[in-house]
């Protein structure tokens, strides 16, 4: 339901493109045997998405539970991620517009000048070297390489990816992502000069926001369950 959910709230948020853009999350197999990775059939729009329609692969990228493809690049990026980062239970990818927007510029450092940007101090990693579609089979060990240790990757000139423990985790770095992107883009287009959150500042807030994190992500998910539950209850089937 998790996942359903997400995929409903970023359509809400308008931080999809089309039918492109990809949320997956690990969970054990039907059968018992080991884990499958879920996500949305391709072609599925984010507003019919509902948690009896996901697909399941395995790590070939092959779908063995539900009906439906899977779409080649978010097998190839995602599983890339769950093989390097074992920590990581849930990947979401976007072309979320005002973060896929500072990707496309020379610098698209992400600065740290409102309270929520702060969580993606050393939080962030930057790809600047797009190489185009990735179906090559080499481009998601690339993404996952250059993710590292990271919760965010800006995909520069393509989009952005997020990562959490849980699904509601990469959910929420992704739409917190998405909203000091659009702080900092509006802040720009002022063409004065940008206050930054002092140094000792943001460590602080970064010690002291651990506690946070992870409970309001739980809380930011549950608020939209609780709306689908009512408005639209079939999409948590």
């Amino acid at each position: 339901m998790d996942l359903a959910t997400s995929y409903r709230a970023m359509e809400y948020y308008n931080l999809h493109m089309g039918v492109c853009n990809h949320l997956t999350a690990l969970c054990p197999a039907a059968n018992g045997e080991g884990t499958v990775m879920l996500l949305v059939p391709h072609g599925t729009h984010w507003s019919q998405v509902t948690a009896s329609c996901l697909v399941g692969v395995n790590e070939k990228g092959e779908v063995v539970e539900g009906t439906g493809k899977a779409e080649t690049s978010a097998a190839e990026i995602h599983l890339a991620v769950y093989d390097a980062r074992d920590d990581v239970r849930s990947v979401m990818h976007t072309h979320a517009p005002y973060a896929t927007a500072l990707g496309t510029l020379e610098d698209c450092t992400l600065r740290m000048i409102q309270q929520e940007s702060v969580r993606f101090y050393n939080n962030i990693a930057y790809d600047t070297e797009y190489d185009g579609f990735a179906t090559s089979g080499e481009e998601g060990p690339r993404l996952a390489s250059k993710l590292g240790n990271m919760t965010a990757l800006m995909m520069c000139n393509h989009g952005v990816l997020t990562v959490g423990q849980s699904v509601a985790l990469a959910f929420d770095y992704m739409y917190y992502l998405e909203r000091v992107a659009m702080y900092q883009m509006m802040a720009m287009q002022t063409g004065r000069k940008l206050r930054e959150i002092q140094p000792h500042v943001v460590t602080k807030w970064v010690e002291e926001a651990v506690q946070y994190i992870v409970p309001y992500a739980e809380l930011h998910l549950q608020s939209f369950k609780d709306i689908m539950a009512k408005k639209s209850p079939e999409a948590l089937q």
